[in-house]
């Protein structure tokens, strides 16, 4: 029944909505040729943005983030080596996936990071005060 499934999809370009998982899993570790023209790439992007099922922020613009999500694909593409004209679609997908998740860090680091330094900075502007180098300041919050 899987090969029949299997078969289907090569023939028509597309999956059904009957498709078991294994058949799909399977199909994304094959090696794919990349895209070489515009609608190509529009095709292959779009295949790939909704297999990664990121979750957009519900005050972003989707298509922004579909643009985002293209760019970091048209990157990939570059940085592949001379000789690679195939990929496995999952490697794009977890490569997509990876990128969100490195992107949330940062923004926790920079968040983390910013907090310590306004905590050392009241810290030290208390110490000052304690010792009567610096007039007292009213904090605003």
């Amino acid at each position: 029944m899987k090969f029949l499934f299997a078969w289907l999809a090569k023939v028509t370009g597309r999956n059904s909505k009957l498709t078991p998982k294994e058949v799909i899993a399977q199909q994304l570790l094959e090696p794919r040729p990349l895209p070489l023209g515009r609608q190509e790439f529009q095709d292959w992007s779009d295949r790939l943005i909704s297999g990664a099922m990121l979750p957009i922020d519900s005050e972003a613009d989707p298509e922004i983030f579909k643009d985002s999500q293209r760019f970091a694909l048209a990157d990939m593409i570059m940085h592949l080596g001379p000789t690679e004209s195939h990929k496995p679609d999952s490697f794009f997908i977890h490569s997509l996936r990876k990128f969100a998740v490195n992107q949330v860090a940062d923004a926790m680091r920079h968040e983390i990071r910013d907090a310590a330094k306004a905590r050392l900075a009241a810290r030290e502007a208390e110490e000052k005060v304690a010792k009567g180098e610096a007039p007292a300041l009213e904090v605003v919050r």
